[in-house]
């Protein structure tokens, strides 16, 4: 009788052990997943403020030169292969820019796109790019597809915002 109080008990502590280590299992992958301070979206992509393309924007973006694109890959400091567009932008309009958001297109040989992607490259940091200025930015890749045939990507302003 004693045996199966002693084996019931061990069993009973096996099962709180055992509830426990799922339990902190739980929580080590909460606090990885959803760190303290961690704001934005739970659903993993950062949130960030949209900038405005109304009519307003619209209207401006012709006015936005894309040219003198050239390309360079290099290494990362983790050795891994980081692709960058260089491209030339011209301000031809009358209003300086606090920050500008294009979405550029990548095309394989039959021309379908294979990479879109949004990026911002004036920032409200940034000096804004005044009117009748020229300035070069930078759009790096980690990675790009096998199919992109190699070409400038094409461009189109999907925010701006005035000075």
């Amino acid at each position: 009788m004693i045996e199966e109080n002693t084996e019931k008990s061990e069993r009973s502590r096996s099962r709180v052990a055992f509830a426990a280590a799922a339990v902190a299992l739980v929580v080590i992958a909460a606090a990885i997943y959803f760190p303290p301070g961690r704001r934005g979206n739970l659903g993993g992509s950062a949130s960030r403020e949209t900038l405005p393309f109304g009519a307003a924007e619209r209207a401006y973006a012709p006015k936005l030169n894309f040219g003198d694109f050239s390309i360079r890959r290099a290494e990362n400091y983790l050795h891994q292969e980081v692709t960058t567009f260089s491209i030339t932008v011209t301000n031809t309009g009358d209003r300086p820019l606090r920050a500008i958001e294009i979405t550029l297109e990548l095309h394989d040989e039959m021309n379908q796109v294979v990479l879109r992607e949004t990026r911002r490259i004036l920032s409200p940091s940034s000096p804004p790019l005044a009117a009748g200025q020229k300035r070069v930015f930078d759009v790096s890749f980690e990675h790009l597809p096998g199919l992109w045939n190699r070409q400038a990507p094409k461009i189109r302003v999907t925010g701006l915002r005035f000075d």
